[in-house]
């Protein structure tokens, strides 16, 4: 995973924006040496994010609003960024398609946790009928 000081990322995140649509490399933004925030592409977030909502069963909770209102819409090269109203999260666009998002690397660490234990949890209907039908098949407890 390629670094970047938070310093230097936030002159220009367009060719950190870049790096990450075209590799589909997450870049961690450090602050002082210590993780800060992760850009990934917005499709492998997307993917966490249902994952992670099969196992809570609910929509994933969102920070709240900060105080002022982010500043609008900024370009970076060929991206635009949007903060969101919490003033931590940012959303990069090209054209009129999201290709990477900006989270806390903290949030995004709980992120990952919750879609792991959803990925483990689930069972496709093909695959969940198989299993259905080889409990059926087991002794009951105690008989063998």
């Amino acid at each position: 995973m390629r670094t970047a000081e938070l310093t230097d990322a936030v002159i220009d995140f367009g060719h950190l924006a870049a790096h990450v649509e075209q590799t589909g490399e997450r870049v961690l933004i450090t602050e002082d040496g210590q993780p800060h925030s992760v850009l990934l592409p917005a499709a492998e977030q997307a993917e966490l994010e249902y994952w992670a909502q099969r196992f809570l069963g609910a929509p994933i909770p969102l920070p709240d609003a900060a105080g002022e209102r982010p500043p609008g819409p900024a370009q970076h090269g060929p991206y635009t960024r949007y903060v969101h109203a919490d003033g931590e999260r940012m959303t990069f666009t090209r054209g009129r398609a999201v290709v990477v998002e900006l989270r806390s690397a903290g949030w995004l660490r709980w992120l990952e946790e919750q879609a792991r234990c959803g990925r483990q949890g689930y069972m496709d209907p093909k695959q969940a009928a198989a299993f259905a039908e080889f409990l059926a098949r087991q002794p009951p407890v105690g008989e063998q």
